[in-house]
């Protein structure tokens, strides 16, 4: 790479709206005196009427209590893919299970895998005389012991949140009254959880759906940013790396190079904004009757670019990112282009 401020002996990792990107590689055992690792392949117009607070777990009359979490599962209450668009070989957090891991390939998933069963199948891994449990962390991409997980977040029973579904860019879990939904954004649209909502790729400048884990050592990829004309990523070995270029150069992508800025067609906007994320808003309950049992999404009575969310009779109103309108056949906040389609 010519002309560029960085060199690839001292990289910074990518660190996204979405949290992480981070480097995947195929199954090995990597043994540290006492320490074991097992790395895997691995939007403010709104109604004044909507003002009012959303009602408490214990409010009577708002719908029934959310039971039996401990038996829902996020992934068979959803049509979603959870390995759509998401490069081949990476390993994704399974939301509500600290041991389990998804493979994915070819965008579907390859294996639901667990790191309690790679522990049974491997003796030496644990001894047999003292506890062991072993747990996967999103953020290392390791199977390891579970004191040291870093955990996907738990959804809280009062709360209205969500959070990143890591190495994916477009997915997320959005969290009410203790249940998990599995959400995706579409037409090039990526979450951002400094919002918590869908949002344009110039506020997130995720790359990871396009940094495969199944390489070859001269199968470097270069991105671009869609965030900053004068930044780049090199994805080696599934790793996006954030590469600078030096001042008054903008990246080519024809040349895969830092060149003059007036060879390179690069107009990136990002006008600066204020949205609160919903879990730093007062909660607007939804002016509909929501269905006693399930989650259920529906739009706003009067408002394109809001929608109502409902979970076991309790409901919240909830905005799109400025510019996007809320789609009924995708249940997700779209560009006005796309909704209906």
């Amino acid at each position: 790479m010519g002309h560029s401020s960085s060199t690839h002996g001292s990289p910074k990792i990518r660190s996204n709206s979405c949290g992480r990107q981070f480097k995947l590689s195929r199954m090995k055992w990597l043994l540290s005196g006492p320490l074991l690792l097992i790395i895997l392949m691995v939007h403010q117009n709104q109604a004044d009427e909507d003002l009012v607070v959303a009602p408490g777990p214990d409010d009577d009359g708002e719908g029934l209590n959310v039971q039996d979490k401990d038996m829902y599962d996020m992934y068979s209450n959803t049509q979603i893919n959870v390995c759509d668009n998401v490069a081949d070989g990476v390993y994704l957090p399974y939301v509500g299970n600290c041991t389990k891991y998804i493979e994915c390939e070819n965008n579907s998933i390859k294996e639901v895998g667990s790191c309690l069963d790679l522990a049974k199948d491997n003796p030496l891994i644990c001894d047999p005389t003292k506890p062991c449990e072993l747990g996967y962390d999103p953020v290392l991409q390791v199977c390891t012991y579970m004191e040291k997980v870093q955990c996907l977040p738990t959804c809280e029973t009062d709360r209205l949140s969500s959070f990143c579904y890591d190495n994916t860019c477009t997915k997320y879990v959005l969290c009410y009254y203790g249940k998990p939904v599995l959400r995706q954004c579409h037409d090039g649209l990526q979450y951002n959880n400094e919002t918590d909502r869908c949002d344009f790729p110039e506020y997130v400048d995720c790359v990871a759906n396009d940094c495969s884990a199944n390489f070859q050592p001269e199968d470097i990829i270069y991105l671009g940013s869609k965030a900053s004309c004068s930044k780049y990523f090199v994805c080696s070995n599934g790793h996006p790396w954030e590469q600078q270029c030096a001042p008054g150069l903008a990246y080519n992508p024809s040349c895969k190079c830092c060149d003059f800025a007036k060879n390179v067609n690069c107009t990136i906007n990002a006008a600066a904004r204020n949205i609160l994320p919903y879990s730093r808003t007062p909660l607007r309950r939804a002016d509909i009757k929501c269905p006693l049992m399930g989650t259920h999404f529906f739009p706003h009575k009067s408002r394109r670019d809001a929608y109502y969310y409902c979970v076991e009779g309790r409901g919240v109103t909830l905005d799109c990112t400025p510019g996007l309108y809320y789609d009924s056949k995708v249940e997700e906040c779209r560009m006005p282009l796309f909704v209906g389609v």
